[in-house]
């Protein structure tokens, strides 16, 4: 994705005021890591019930252990991956829209798009089965929450603030919604507080890097 403008924010309170941000070119995965690609960094990681597959999305890692895995595959590829700041995320998630969802305002559509709390069947859906964003993303609303690199901290964003400084202490902000969210609960602009120390079952990570 290329440096670009956009509108930030959503319609629940801690989303508000919308502002003016700036994305910068980054390369950002189409998808959530994997049991697979995970467990080559932690073979001793337990597989959930509800994701057993090798391309299933990584549940049940923390903060500190998301941002490890990015460490060390950053050492591995000799790239400069790292978990994607709540701008970042946002930005790739509207694929340059303004809407609710990344498909328009009609949550009749969201079936196609992403698992929710609606037509969750006790096992998430494969990645990739799913319709993508404009930008060829995928899951980025429901499925599982992800971790950015963001603390949780008021709107409007400003540059100076401190919040992705990884040694600054505090909760850090989940984007997308999971299979537990319903779909109008849903958005492109709602965010989480999540403890960096504690795992969920609903929540993975995808990872960035700079272009």
């Amino acid at each position: 994705m290329q440096d670009d403008e956009f509108t930030m924010g959503g319609d629940a309170p801690d989303a508000q005021p919308h502002f003016e941000a700036e994305s910068r070119s980054i390369y950002i995965g189409k998808t959530v890591i994997t049991n697979e690609q995970y467990e080559a960094f932690d073979p001793a990681h337990e597989r959930a019930a509800h994701a057993p597959g090798n391309d299933d999305a990584v549940v049940n890692v923390s903060f500190e252990e998301a941002t490890a895995y990015c460490q060390w595959y950053a050492e591995l590829t000799h790239k400069d991956f790292r978990l994607p700041t709540e701008m970042e995320w946002e930005y790739a998630c509207r694929s340059n829209v303004q809407s609710q969802y990344y498909w328009g305002e009609n949550p009749e559509q969201a079936d196609a798009y992403l698992c929710d709390s609606v037509n969750y069947k006790g096992q998430l859906p494969e990645l990739e089965t799913l319709k993508s964003n404009k930008f060829g993303l995928y899951d980025m609303l429901g499925t599982v929450w992800e971790w950015t690199s963001s603390l949780y901290l008021p709107y409007p964003i400003d540059s100076d603030d401190g919040r992705d400084e990884l040694q600054k202490d505090g909760p850090r902000v989940a984007r997308g919604g999971s299979f537990k969210t319903h779909r109008n609960d849903l958005g492109c602009g709602v965010r989480k507080a999540l403890d960096t120390g504690q795992r969920f079952e609903d929540v993975g990570f995808r990872i960035v890097r700079f272009l």
